[in-house]
């Protein structure tokens, strides 16, 4: 008599299967994700190094691609537009490319915006060269010697390239996340709120909300986005405050 396998049986089998593998799936997609965001943060510390020979180099100010040379004095700089676009040249991403001879190193593996197929001359309508963004106010001839806390002042965030198009690829002027104009909050508050704002800029939900950073003394570092916001001098986007 030849054994064989009830219906029950086979049933069993299968929800076995099934309940190890919805256990299973989110640990294996967690592995992953973490490996993506452990690859982020090795290309921010490349970053880190690039801007650094970069300063060495440039006088000790960091790049701009601006066409103005607005200078700062303790307070925010106004942006020329929404786009702010300067020639793409001088764009951060092409001029520490002599420092790292590699655009990949600009894209992280959770960013799902299209990639360059040539990140020299990327179609600016559709593709993205960076999965990160500069902070504003080094755009504005920032020298080096004045930001005041290099290790905790945020130079590089992540880029939300789902909100953002890629002609705007060049910075990010946390400075209005709490209102521009005259509604502008200066210093920085704990209020209002400026998550809302700065999810359209930065992608603050990526990597379980623990984005990566890179910080003014070329280190980076994983924190959620409620960890660099503090009011007034505390204001980890801040370089030089008075």
């Amino acid at each position: 008599m030849k054994k064989a396998f009830t219906l029950i049986e086979l049933l069993v089998v299968i929800a076995i299967i099934a309940i190890l593998a919805a256990i299973l799936f989110p640990v294996f997609a967690q592995a992953k994700e973490s490996a993506k965001k452990t690859g982020c943060l090795s290309n921010m510390k490349q970053m880190g190094t690039a801007f650094a020979l970069y300063l060495h180099d440039s006088d000790g100010v960091y790049p701009t691609c601006d066409n103005d040379k607005a200078k700062i004095d303790g307070k925010p700089p106004e942006p020329e537009s929404f786009e702010a676009d300067g020639p793409p040249e001088r764009d951060w991403t092409i001029t520490t490319q002599p420092y790292v001879k590699n655009f990949d190193i600009f894209r992280c593996g959770s960013d799902g915006s299209l990639k360059p197929k040539d990140p020299k001359n990327p179609d600016l309508t559709r593709e993205y060269r960076s999965s990160f963004t500069i902070n504003g106010w080094a755009e504005y001839n920032l020298a080096e010697s004045t930001v005041s806390k290099p290790s905790e002042w945020i130079l590089l965030g992540e880029r939300n390239n789902v909100s953002r198009g890629p002609k705007t690829w060049w910075m990010f002027y946390w400075w209005i996340w709490q209102g521009s104009g005259s509604k502008a909050v200066w210093p920085p508050t704990s209020t209002p709120d400026p998550t809302l704002e700065a999810a359209k800029d930065l992608a603050i939900d990526r990597h379980s909300k623990n984005p990566n950073w890179l910080f003014g003394d070329g280190h980076a570092k994983s924190m959620p986005f409620s960890a660099t916001w503090k009011a007034g001098t505390d204001n980890k986007y801040w370089p030089n405050p008075h």
